[in-house]
């Protein structure tokens, strides 16, 4: 039981770090709006929470993020095979990429300043969400543990 509450707590403390950690991306991406040749960058939320929980994927092998471009990693579908490492066990860092899809400016700046605030938006309302969701919980253990004391 305890395992299970601590997987849950993991899970919710890893999500805040990522959607944190993505804040100060976009951030970056708005401040640099106006700056020669900067490129904007992101990286796939969902992609960095599997590889930052070691999510399981097929047959047991850690979850293979995709590269952003619909590739996968390796299938094992043997044990003596080599695995494909994806982007498992990376950083956020390392998971950075450029932002594709948008035309650069004159001077090369390819910030899109209305994409970055709605992305910024709405990783913003996430966020909070998964804040309120990990006060809801800890207030229901507490409850829990409250009223087995009476």
């Amino acid at each position: 039981m305890l395992d299970k509450l601590t997987d849950s707590m993991q899970f919710s403390a890893e999500a805040l770090k990522l959607r944190a950690r993505r804040q100060e991306v976009l951030t970056s991406n708005i401040s640099n709006v106006d700056t020669p040749n900067y490129k904007a960058i992101d990286f796939k939320f969902e992609d960095a929470l599997k590889a930052a929980t070691g999510e399981k994927g097929p047959m047991g092998t850690p979850a293979q993020p995709s590269l952003g471009n619909g590739a996968g990693g390796l299938a094992v579908t043997h044990k003596g095979h080599i695995t494909g490492k994806g982007n498992a066990g990376q950083s956020t860092a390392e998971m950075l990429q450029f932002r594709r899809g948008n035309n650069a400016a004159i001077d090369g700046n390819t910030v899109d300043i209305e994409r970055e605030r709605a992305a910024f938006a709405e990783n913003t309302v996430k966020y909070e969400a998964a804040l309120r969701a990990i006060n809801g919980r800890i207030s229901t253990l507490k409850q829990a543990m409250g009223s087995g004391n009476q």
